[in-house]
């Protein structure tokens, strides 16, 4: 489920991705990054983006906040 709204946020954002920081409540961090980091390695291999995940008390449970940190500024790179 994280892994679709990750994905669908992203695509949202209409730029080439290279680097986002997502901020969510500490009790979903274990569910956004995947069993053995499933949906960081798979956002990797699939979009070539690098999820980094930020725990934050003020967010509610089962929102996110995505910021993007580093986006491709030519797309051969």
């Amino acid at each position: 489920m994280w892994y679709d709204v990750i994905v669908e946020k992203i695509k949202q954002l209409n730029t080439k991705v290279k680097e986002v920081v997502i901020t969510i409540n500490p009790i979903d961090v274990d569910n956004v990054i995947g069993p053995e980091k499933e949906n960081i390695t798979n956002l990797k291999e699939t979009y070539d983006v690098d999820l980094k995940v930020q725990a934050d008390e003020k967010i509610k449970q089962g929102k996110s906040k995505i910021e993007i940190t580093k986006i491709y500024e030519d797309f051969s790179e």
